[in-house]
């Protein structure tokens, strides 16, 4: 009898596991996918750069598709594109006026295949130098039985341009937010800071918190690299592992301008671990009622 539900049960955990993977499958085989994510130009006015777009279609079905590009002018502390910033002023040209698609504007994609849609990047001469940032969208289209657009109905993925146009430009930046926690009782530790670029061109910024107790070696929090578009602050956040950190500390933020500089901003914090300290406490706390006995309940004679 034992033997026989052994087997029921493994046929059980074997049937989830099958069924698990199935779902994971079916999860990653469906929609499209673009590559590469962005595009970094550096470009004189009066010169073009081109580049490709590679468009994979997962579906088990044909899709239409058409492409369009979007100007956006600042992020989010995670990098998200905002492309309601982005307005056009009269008779200026800007970026989306600059980027041609020159194949496959729009057109079909098999299921299980994949396009390239080549664009060129022609900057004019008298262009203002700094950074440029537009997105190129590929926006998939469904249609009903008789071939029309459904409104409303469509999905868009797309690729981030970045173009900086040499001149007169600035790469500044500042530490526009480090507060760590002033007290903690316990690790790991979360660190969180955010970094704004305050010049006219994005840049990436690699970024680190020094950690130097009262005693004892530095530690160097390396929390990674981000691109920085101007005016626009990013989030940087590691975890801090040591679960059980004790006493003083002082923290030093620091990242990179544009041309390799150091910014920085300092904080103290003080830990204090519980599964230390209240052991220490109870200790201390017995050993004073021992003494408070003692005196009371016992008398030392020579």
């Amino acid at each position: 009898m034992r033997k026989i539900i052994k087997i029921i049960l493994a046929q059980a955990v074997i049937s989830l596991f099958v069924f698990s993977l199935a779902s994971i499958v079916l999860a990653v085989d469906s929609g499209i996918q673009i590559s590469p994510l962005t595009f970094n130009f550096d470009i004189t006015p009066g010169e073009s750069k081109e580049g490709k777009i590679n468009i994979h279609n997962y579906n088990k079905e044909t899709i239409n598709y058409t492409t369009e590009v979007e100007l956006f002018a600042a992020v989010s502390e995670e990098g998200a594109p905002s492309f309601k910033q982005a307005d056009k002023e009269e008779a200026v040209t800007t970026l989306s006026d600059w980027i041609a698609i020159t194949a496959n504007k729009e057109g079909t994609i098999e299921p299980n295949k994949s396009i390239e849609i080549p664009f060129k990047i022609n900057i004019p001469l008298g262009a203002e130098p700094g950074g440029h940032y537009a997105a190129i969208f590929v926006k998939q289209i469904i249609k009903n039985a008789e071939g029309k657009t459904q409104l409303g109905i469509a999905s868009r993925i797309g690729a981030l341009v970045l173009v900086s146009v040499p001149g007169a430009t600035e790469k500044s930046a500042r530490i526009a937010e480090f507060s760590p926690p002033k007290i903690v009782w316990r690790g790991p530790i979360d660190l969180t800071l955010k970094v704004e670029n305050t010049g006219t061109v994005h840049y990436d910024s690699p970024a680190s918190i020094k950690i130097k107790p009262l005693w004892g070696p530095e530690i160097t929090l390396d929390m990674g690299t981000h691109t920085l578009i101007p005016k626009s602050p990013r989030l940087y956040k590691e975890s801090w592992s040591n679960k059980y950190p004790f006493g003083y500390y002082k923290l030093t933020a620091k990242a990179l301008d544009g041309n390799g500089g150091d910014v920085t901003s300092e904080a103290v914090l003080w830990a204090i671990p519980l599964i230390i300290v209240l052991p220490i406490l109870v200790a201390i706390i017995i050993i004073i009622l021992i003494i408070i006995y003692l005196k009371r309940h016992v008398r030392f004679v020579r």
